[in-house]
């Protein structure tokens, strides 16, 4: 099971060199930034954990990683979600057909999910262990720490005294925890899910007190997981440049925005490929849908 040293691919973008840290080239059950939050809960002991539960989306990256991890550690997977029917589950597709495969037990819920979070990190049992959303807690660290070891080497050995690495957000975990390791480096990223003020409130609740934060690039325009033409067009024209497949939820939201602020950053960027390409068959079909006349040949 490969889950660090990815390699480093590069490509030309407006007479620009973009290097690309290739995470989702490791294990495909934990690609990405799944692979990093998820090392320390693969490579410690866990002998009085026999059942996993965790929250979120119904096509969730990290749901998917979830159900691979209880599979691979043959615990009982318990996964709350919001809005979603039996039929919907019967004509699952993308990371949600993937994790019911793998055994998941999907629960419907109409609480708000933070606060079916605080209920359940209240009751948890000793045998449960509970993941956040987006696997934002401390245990993400340990993972990131060694991405953050990669990337200190790979510059090193390329001479750069300087070095934008850029990521987009959800909860914001990836990008916080290689800011914190990476302090001699700038960590840009942009608010996939929310405000730009929601992404900095889920950097305080990681930690009030930590001394630098990311820089936010603002996404103001668009809505996470919503079909965009102009987003598939930047999906496009990053997916031709680089001759590389990144994921249809995040990324055009990320290269987007930031090929919008590249005149801005003048060091050496690297951009971190976050995985999560098995949820592209079921985001495809959402542009499918909003958009026929694009698809018609």
């Amino acid at each position: 099971m490969l889950i660090n040293n990815s390699p480093v691919s590069q490509f030309q973008f407006n007479q620009r060199t973009i290097y690309v840290k290739r995470d989702d080239l490791l294990d495909p059950n934990f690609s990405g930034n799944k692979a990093r939050k998820l090392a320390y809960f693969l490579t410690q002991p866990s002998a009085d954990i026999d059942t996993l539960i965790s929250y979120g989306g119904n096509q969730s990256n990290l749901m998917y990683s979830l159900s691979c991890l209880a599979k691979l550690k043959n615990w009982q997977f318990i996964y709350y979600t919001n809005q979603i029917s039996s039929q919907a589950q019967l004509n699952a597709a993308g990371n949600l057909a993937a994790s019911l495969a793998n055994g998941m037990q999907i629960i419907p819920t109409k609480t708000k999910l933070n606060l079916l979070a605080q209920d359940l990190a209240t009751n948890l049992a000793s045998n449960q262990l509970l993941i956040q959303q987006g696997g934002a807690q401390s245990e993400a660290e340990f993972g990131i720490q060694q991405l953050a070891a990669e990337i200190r080497q790979w510059a090193a050995q390329q001479n750069f005294a300087q070095l934008a690495i850029f990521l987009p957000s959800g909860t914001g975990t990836s990008a916080f925890y290689l800011q914190k390791q990476l302090r001699e480096f700038t960590v840009y990223t942009t608010n996939c899910v929310g405000s730009p003020e929601y992404l900095e409130q889920q950097f305080q609740q990681l930690d009030p007190h930590a001394k630098i934060y990311p820089t936010i690039l603002p996404n103001l325009n668009y809505r996470f997981a919503t079909p965009y033409q102009e987003l598939l067009t930047a999906y496009q024209q990053l997916s031709d440049s680089s001759q590389i497949e990144f994921d249809l939820v995040y990324d055009p939201i990320g290269w987007k925005i930031l090929s919008n602020n590249l005149t801005q950053i003048s060091a050496p960027l690297l951009y971190i490929h976050c995985g999560g390409l098995i949820g592209n068959s079921s985001m495809l079909r959402r542009y499918q849908y909003a958009f026929p006349e694009l698809f018609a040949h």
